[in-house]
């Protein structure tokens, strides 16, 4: 089972950034989970929201500044506010931290909201410029997405989010060509798990903090879950 940080080690440390990605890779994750938008002069940058009011000291969305206007923003997190490591980073630097760890990058295209021109291909070339491949599973919760990608490059491992229920998923996802449905663990079942895997469909699910839940979805034969604290799953399995 793929253990996913969830954007990095973001249960102690600021989600989405290098530091939090640094500590996930130090306590031997096999998954780290990011997302990515676009900025204005498109770049691509690791950060949860459209805007960056939550996250950061400032307000407006991500594609109406430029990188070099959003490096200057600092961390709303107070000990961590001065921090180098705790920008906003691209989606390069996270690639040069992670690329020669032995992990699993789930990369989340953020296309909910904003459905950044070309943001698609921009990551797609990207991974294959860094010769991550085959060690990228690429999701979205807008599933569009998720069929650009396959469009693009068919061989391509994709995963697809869903937070509310959706009748015959598995035949839906089998329909759409990904690879992994990642379900939030509210939606998920013995059966649905099962099911998946009678149709070499992945089920990687997200976000998994308890305890009792993370045993529970092993014990279902979960593919992978993501956890803003991935050292306690480590240490239980």
């Amino acid at each position: 089972m793929i253990n996913f940080a969830h954007r990095g080690a973001s249960g102690n440390f600021p989600e989405n950034t290098l530091l939090a990605f640094e500590k996930a890779i130090n306590i031997k994750v096999s998954g780290i989970e990011l997302d990515v938008h676009k900025t204005k002069d498109n770049r691509l940058v690791v950060i949860h929201d459209e805007d960056i009011e939550r996250t950061f000291y400032g307000k407006g969305l991500v594609k109406d500044f430029t990188l070099e206007e959003l490096k200057k923003f600092k961390c709303r997190k107070e000990l961590f506010r001065d921090n180098e490591k705790c920008k906003i980073p691209t989606l390069e630097e996270v690639l040069d931290l992670t690329r020669k760890a032995d992990l699993i990058l789930n990369i989340e295209i953020k296309t909910d909201n904003i459905h950044y021109k070309g943001i698609e291909k921009d990551v797609i070339d990207l991974i294959n410029r860094y010769s991550l491949r085959n060690r990228v599973i690429l999701s979205s919760f807008n599933h569009e997405t998720i069929q650009i990608c396959k469009k693009i490059d068919k061989d391509v491992a994709t995963g697809m989010l869903y937070d509310e229920p959706i009748e015959n998923v598995v035949e839906y996802a089998k329909r759409i060509k990904v690879n992994a449905i990642h379900p939030s663990k509210d939606l998920v079942s013995k059966e649905l798990i099962e099911e998946a895997h009678k149709n070499n469909i992945l089920v990687n699910i997200y976000t998994v903090n308890e305890i009792d839940d993370m045993k529970r979805l092993k014990e279902y034969n979960a593919n992978g879950l993501f956890t803003d604290y991935p050292e306690i799953l480590k240490e239980i399995f």
